[in-house]
């Protein structure tokens, strides 16, 4: 921060300072114009609306002819849901200034939020007469909120369309037009909304950034990241766009640059435990372990609660073969979060490297209790009770998982039971049953059972399905 904007905080800090100082002690002093507008910045900044309404009152006493106080007022009784109050304001500020088209956009909104949707497009209809584009784009934007309003999300959208038509810079409606694709599943015309408005004004950032969620939704992923590249690269204090670029990255499993993205906010912006989570996942995709475990311990500085952080650390020692210290990890994340699945089936698997058989048993029992309808869980566990010899348990597994309706996969992990079993006949009859169904899953029996990959007359009978 430069040192003009450390002077200015520091006036505003002064400024706040002396005014809840005075008010402490119920002296009303006057403030000048900018003074005021100052505070009513500062407290709407803070999320304090009420410390807020109530400088906007002081500043209408202290200066009564000026209309934008009124708005301000109206604008915050709005926001606080006390819109009656809001159109009595909006009353009185129309007695300086009749016809300011603002008094009316904040009526028609009030109107929306006490649901009179007729009165409120009347009022906007009765201004779209004789004005400017963009007037007529802030008009089209307050209509858009009537038709959120009624869940008349594709009226919303086209709504939205003609007032960046009107005004392709209507920065509100550019900012609003997002939720209404995502309401609306406009995609296709979102982008083709954008383009229009990118070929006015390439240096619209807020366009790239919605082009760039369009492109994300229909799968166009390396058009969505060079859209959100744009969009910082034009406006680079624009966090929420290396955020989206870098989550995408990683979806991709494109960890450098997804760690690109992700050092660059951490440079600008202040850091969270969820960034610092997500910069050491990035290591550790990219086999850098102690690198992984630094950023993970410094988002657990952040957040000592965060019980994701753990299990990554987990996972870090376990990828590594260190299962003691995995251990560790994984019984900290569910000391804090015990109901997700994926933390049991962890520290189930840590105990099974370190021979504790035992404890490792209930663990996958608890992962496949919260999760029935995942099928990873059930092999996980049935490939623990395989190679642990405890077949009957293994079998019963499959029947019980089978009452899921969890696909072809489960039958193949019943094969594999049954040829540890030396049941072989019934296996054979199920492998038979299993490959005319889906071959390809085929791969199910040699995870959970390896030595079978040597077993020539299974290795026969498989080849016999191959197309």
């Amino acid at each position: 921060m430069g040192p003009m904007n450390n002077e200015r905080d520091q006036a505003i800090y002064d400024l706040v300072v002396e005014y809840e100082s005075n008010s402490k002690r119920g002296l009303e002093v006057f403030l000048s114009e900018k003074s005021y507008q100052q505070l009513i910045d500062y407290y709407e900044e803070e999320g304090q609306l009420d410390r807020a309404l109530e400088v906007a009152g002081h500043a209408i006493h202290h200066h009564n002819y000026t209309i934008d106080f009124y708005l301000r007022k109206a604008h915050l009784l709005i926001d606080t849901h006390h819109e009656q109050d809001a159109l009595e304001t909006l009353d009185q500020a129309a007695l300086f200034a009749p016809r300011e088209i603002e008094i009316d956009l904040l009526r028609a909104e009030a109107f929306i939020y006490m649901d009179r949707i007729d009165e409120a497009l009347a009022l906007l209809e009765d201004r779209k007469i004789n004005v400017s584009k963009e007037t007529l784009s802030d008009i089209l934007l307050v209509e858009a909120m009537a038709h959120e309003h009624q869940e008349e999300y594709e009226l919303m959208f086209y709504t939205l369309s003609r007032a960046l038509r009107e005004n392709h810079s209507n920065e509100e409606a550019l900012e609003r037009v997002w939720l209404a694709v995502e309401l609306s599943k406009k995609y296709e015309e979102s982008i083709k909304l954008h383009d229009y408005i990118l070929d006015i004004d390439p240096y619209s950032y807020l366009s790239w950034y919605n082009l760039g969620h369009a492109h994300a939704y229909l799968g166009n992923y390396q058009e969505a990241v060079d859209a959100y590249e744009f969009a910082f690269v034009i406006n680079e204090r624009f966090e929420y766009a290396y955020r989206d670029c870098a989550e995408l990255c990683f979806e991709m499993k494109r960890y450098r640059k997804a760690l690109k993205c992700y050092q660059e906010i951490l440079e600008l912006f202040e850091p969270d435990s969820e960034l610092l989570l997500r910069i050491g996942q990035c290591y550790r995709e990219m086999g850098n372990y102690i690198d992984a475990r630094k950023y993970f311990h410094r988002a657990i500085q952040l957040d000592p609660l965060n019980d994701e952080v753990h299990f990554h650390i987990g996972e870090c020692y376990a990828d590594e073969g260190k299962w003691k210290q995995a251990v560790r990890s994984f019984r900290k994340a569910l000391s804090i979060e015990n109901s997700r699945e994926e933390y049991y089936a962890a520290l189930a698997e840590a105990f099974f490297h370190t021979n504790e058989w035992e404890k490792a048993s209930p663990l996958y029992r608890a992962a496949v209790d919260i999760a029935p309808e995942d099928i990873r869980y059930w092999l996980r566990y049935i490939a623990f009770l395989l190679a642990t010899e405890a077949y009957r348990e293994a079998l019963n597994c499959t029947e019980e998982a089978e009452d899921y309706e969890l696909g072809v996969e489960i039958l193949y992990a019943r094969i594999a039971v049954l040829f540890s079993m030396g049941r072989r006949k019934e296996a054979f009859y199920w492998l038979g049953e299993a490959l005319a169904e889906d071959y390809d899953q085929h791969r199910v029996v040699f995870d959970l059972a390896p030595e079978l990959e040597q077993d020539s007359a299974l290795l026969s009978m498989i080849a016999s399905y191959r197309l």
